[in-house]
């Protein structure tokens, strides 16, 4: 209805009468509809709707607390949209919380909502309890702030989209500040495989739970969890802290994540349907949690990425194969705020690095040295051997591809930027941030200054 009046007065943006096109009639009670006479007046010609628009597909609203990132605008692309920002009345405890669509339905959802009277819109669909977020000792953000408010709100930030790579950070430790020092939700989307970092400490010893809320037939299967729904289909596969226990005989893997199947009203107040918690056994106030959600591009699809858990002298990773691309990803224990006056540098796999989690890409049957494509999250430095490979003066969130002679990089971070990257042979064109800029080489460096 907005969009229609907005038009009306005179701003004719394609992109209003996409937007109006992709609305039923009918869809929302307060619709400015055909049959009704707001509708009959002021509904445009949407013979003229583009069918796609010209908007970039990753979209952060760091002021209320929203993101979301989608492989294109269209229709039934794959949709990942993350929340963390302020909780009171309509704005429900779902920091750090997020949903998916992948091939047309919200395989991994939220719980939903209902009729505000109704006791199951406070007890339930408003708590964190309805959201995909992890809890400590079964409690998440303080059940007050439906009517007081977060006093202290989530945020998200340093946003990157490159294309086959995606990024945001969620800052979710204002609203659950009771229970936790720390709760960061790093969303890292790399080809068909979104990554989930969770970097968790509270306050005492406890045990932590991973809540899922899934849309479609779920069905455990080993460590994984398969979710499909029509044409679409997800894998929920936990790496860190453990996996999940390999059978129903959890009593044989005591240490491995076991779960639970939790009854809840469903949205239209009829029924019941299950949602589902990862349990951590240990007791434990430090813990990074590490899930990959792959997408499938067909419920029966064989060929998937094959993850191994790797770690090393203060870092944990995974080493990534598919289809002939190896991807390393490197997570530093250091950088995570138990340090102090001293610097977080580990050296996994030759590298050396201070950054808090980087990544590095290759094909199969080359070196890891021989890489151009990166990904830095919250670094100054990645060296190997004698090559410095990025330099930077304060630290920085990167992405870095290489090809055809164009060096092409997306960095977030700082408000000014004076950064250096290698590359053996001067670029043709060096583009930051979708834009050109001019090529500065020396010594085998790229020189990035903003």
């Amino acid at each position: 209805s907005s969009m229609m009046l907005l038009y009306a007065l005179g701003l004719k943006d394609p992109t209003i009468l996409w937007y109006i096109a992709q609305v039923e009639q009918g869809q929302h009670r307060d619709g400015f509809f055909l049959n009704r006479p707001m509708g009959f007046l002021y509904t445009p010609d949407l013979s003229k709707a583009p069918i796609t628009p010209d908007l970039k597909t990753s979209q952060l609203f760091s002021d209320f607390g929203w993101a979301t990132m989608r492989t294109s605008w269209e229709k039934d692309a794959t949709m990942l949209a993350v929340k963390s920002g302020h909780t009171w009345n309509h704005s429900h405890a779902d920091a750090n919380s997020f949903i998916v669509f992948h091939k047309g339905v919200d395989i991994i959802k939220d719980g939903g909502n209902c009729w505000y009277p109704n006791p199951a819109y406070r007890n339930y669909f408003f708590q964190s309890q309805a959201h995909n977020v992890v809890l400590f000792n079964g409690e998440g953000q303080p059940r007050e702030q439906q009517y007081s408010g977060s006093t202290l709100r989530g945020n998200l930030y340093h946003l990157l989209d490159a294309g086959n790579v995606k990024y945001v950070l969620a800052n979710g430790t204002g609203p659950v500040s009771n229970n936790f020092s720390r709760n960061f939700r790093h969303f890292l989307w790399m080809d068909n495989v979104i990554y989930m970092i969770d970097d968790l400490k509270t306050h005492k010893v406890g045990q932590f739970e991973w809540l899922w809320h899934t849309n479609g037939t779920y069905k455990k299967s080993g460590i994984d969890v398969n979710v499909t729904n029509g044409n679409s289909s997800v894998v929920i596969r936990p790496l860190y802290p453990r996996m999940l226990a390999k059978s129903d005989f959890v009593h044989d893997y005591p240490e491995d994540l076991y779960w639970e199947e939790i009854e809840a009203p469903t949205e239209d107040l009829k029924g019941t349907e299950k949602y589902y918690s990862f349990h951590l056994p240990a007791e434990v106030n430090r813990v990074k949690g590490l899930t990959a959600i792959i997408l499938k591009d067909a419920p029966d699809e064989k060929d998937l990425p094959q993850m191994e858990r790797r770690e090393g002298q203060d870092w944990i990773g995974l080493r990534i194969r598919h289809k002939g691309k190896i991807t390393d990803l490197y997570i530093n224990q250091l950088a995570d705020g138990r340090l102090m006056h001293s610097n977080s540098w580990i050296m996994p796999d030759g590298w050396m690095t201070d950054a808090y989690m980087f990544a590095v890409s290759y094909p199969e049957g080359t070196e890891a040295k021989n890489a151009k494509d990166f990904f830095i999250a919250y670094g100054s430095a990645l060296r190997r051997g004698n090559e410095t490979y990025f330099s930077s003066l304060a630290k920085l969130f990167v992405i870095q591809k290489a090809e055809d002679k164009k060096l092409d990089l997306w960095i977030n971070g700082q408000p000014k930027i004076n950064t250096t990257f290698r590359s053996t042979k001067k670029p043709v064109s060096v583009e930051v941030n979708d834009k050109k800029i001019p090529v500065v080489y020396q010594k085998s460096q790229v020189k990035v200054k903003l």
